[in-house]
């Protein structure tokens, strides 16, 4: 009987933790199928890749904790990487350190706006979230091509401070080789898990996404918390816009089309985020995201299509779903 119930344990232990479970399996299959999986150049290139996902996925979590979505982060960290780009080499910000940290705050800031007016709808305008990123996605996507006249803004690594830029994002702390744009995505996760564990807003973020007519009867105004989510995520979409910039030395309406929307979703959804609100944390999140980008990685180490990528993608998502499912209904 004991180790029934123990048995019992470990496999409702296994459901719930699932993510992470499926996390260190495709960790163990990449190395079995992939000699270069394990070396250090493929990890750090992860980790480098990820960051922009990641940071994103934290703003798409506060989202979705309350019951919403934002279809329009891959526009508004187009806009944000755009602006930066924009300030430095068109309105002649290159020059100095502070014309740098100014353009840098333009790209966060633009970024910000369109969350605060995605807020301003959903919060409110009362319009479905659903309706209305989708509205600021194309709206989005439309200033991109239109402020960058369909050219690449190439950034000018003559000038100091916009080389220093650009060697942030691709150089690596000399003591552990890590690179530094990593260390804002640790922040902004240790921040915002922080924020969501121990603060009054954390709690009612999630209270929100939970039941948000108890919230209110309790005198509380849920629709001020719904607006600053996705205020915050516009705010972290900016800041993932301009490490974009500084990647590639260059800005592009093309990343509007980059799949940060569903890779993100998928990423929260797999870490166990309830698609109704009021269920996920900051952790599991960062599991889910790792695991879209473990099978991201490995399949582009076993040269598979991009097509077949993009079905493997949509059975994972669908699986998670499912399990999410069934795990909320034995409990």
């Amino acid at each position: 009987m004991t180790q029934t119930s123990t048995l019992q344990k470990v496999g409702r232990t296994t459901i719930k933790y699932n993510a992470v479970v499926l996390l260190v399996a495709l960790f163990v299959v990449a190395t079995i199928l992939s000699p270069n999986f394990l070396t250090s150049g493929n990890l750090l290139n992860i980790l480098r890749q990820q960051s922009t996902y990641m940071i994103i996925a934290i703003g798409m979590l506060m989202v979705m904790l309350t019951g919403g979505i934002d279809l329009s982060v891959s526009s508004i960290a187009a806009i944000g990487s755009i602006m930066v780009a924009h300030a430095l080499q068109k309105w002649g910000l290159q020059e100095t350190p502070g014309g740098l940290v100014l353009s840098i705050l333009i790209g966060v800031g633009a970024g910000f706006l369109m969350g605060v007016l995605n807020g301003f709808m959903v919060a409110k305008l009362k319009m479905p979230p659903f309706i209305s990123t989708l509205a600021m996605m194309y709206a989005g996507e439309g200033m991109a091509w239109i402020i960058t006249n369909g050219n690449t803004i190439l950034l000018d690594r003559k000038h100091e401070s916009v080389a220093g830029f650009v060697a942030f994002a691709e150089k690596a702390d000399p003591v552990l080789h890590i690179p530094y744009q990593v260390y804002i995505m640790i922040a902004v996760v240790i921040i915002f898990g922080l924020v969501m564990h121990f603060t009054s807003f954390g709690r009612l973020v999630m209270a929100t996404g939970s039941n948000e007519e108890a919230v209110q009867l309790a005198g509380i105004n849920s629709k001020k918390y719904i607006f600053w989510v996705y205020a915050i995520c516009g705010l972290l979409c900016g800041i993932a816009g301009v490490i974009i910039t500084a990647r590639s030395g260059s800005a592009s309406a093309n990343t509007a089309g980059v799949d940060y929307n569903m890779n993100t979703i998928a990423g929260v959804v797999i870490g166990g985020c309830s698609l109704k609100g009021g269920e996920g944390n900051v952790p599991m999140t960062v599991v889910g995201v790792f695991v879209i980008a473990l099978i991201i990685n490995l399949m582009n180490l076993i040269s598979l299509p991009v097509y077949p990528q993009m079905v493997v993608k949509a059975v994972v998502i669908v699986l998670a779903v499912l399990l999410k499912s069934f795990t909320s209904r034995k409990a």
